[in-house]
């Protein structure tokens, strides 16, 4: 994807900006009227442009998981905007942003604390890097059974719900699911798409997701771990 591309998306009143950051990274701007929260801050000049652009003002930023490329921009923008900050340690709780309602999950697995963000009312799930564009993010510090919960979570909501990941891992993601099930044509249909709107591809339903991702179309988890270690080797 276009590095210098920032994609959009509106839900009504409601405008998600997908900001590449990094190499391969993804933060977002949830705004509404000139006022913004942001998803992950992997770096800060890329957000500080678009709040500058969009004369937004950056009211809290939610973080998914702890590592670098989800908040090497975190402490820059805080001290530079005095924004809130909330942490993935902090215990799951409903709140609401921008007038609308934020559920802070706890979803387990590529780390022992991630959160992802629910906004039931938007049909939106910034899902870090739990489900990233047709997979699923490695175990580095959670475990199987942790991650495994953490999809069937995500599973149960509805299917028209929009999926923001945190990275752009979808050509290697499809190559995966398509050697696992070569003849699904909505992987196929899936790959195909990225290459004329890789924003619409990247960034798909839960619907969607359920058709093309091989870790949402498995129900125990033997199966969901022998499918992470063949994508680990893939």
């Amino acid at each position: 994807m276009d590095p210098m591309n920032t994609s959009k998306f509106q839900f009504g009143p409601f405008e998600v900006l997908a900001v590449p950051v990094l190499r391969d990274n993804f933060v977002f701007l949830l705004c509404r009227e000139g006022r913004a929260v942001l998803v992950d801050a992997g770096e800060a000049a890329p957000v500080l442009d678009c709040l500058k652009e969009g004369n937004l003002q950056l009211l809290e930023i939610l973080i998914t998981h702890t590592h670098p490329d989800h908040i090497g921009g975190c402490r820059s923008l805080q001290e530079r905007l005095g924004s809130l900050v909330f942490s993935p340690g902090v215990g799951e709780r409903d709140v609401e942003l921008l007038g609308s309602r934020c559920r802070a999950v706890s979803t387990p697995g590529h780390m022992a604390v991630h959160k992802c963000y629910h906004f039931p009312e938007l049909e939106i799930l910034f899902a870090g890097d739990t489900l990233i564009n047709g997979a699923c993010g490695r175990l580095l510090g959670g475990t199987m059974e942790q991650l495994f919960g953490s999809f069937r979570w995500i599973a149960g909501l509805p299917d028209d719900t929009r999926v923001f990941g945190g990275h752009d891992y979808l050509i290697d993601n499809m190559k995966f699911a398509r050697s696992i099930e070569p003849d699904n044509g909505d992987v196929r249909e899936r790959l195909e798409l990225y290459r004329t709107d890789p924003a619409a591809a990247l960034f798909a339903t839960l619907g969607t997701e359920k058709r093309t991702n091989p870790f949402l179309r498995v129900d125990t988890l033997e199966a969901f771990a022998e499918l992470r270690r063949l994508k680990d080797c893939f």
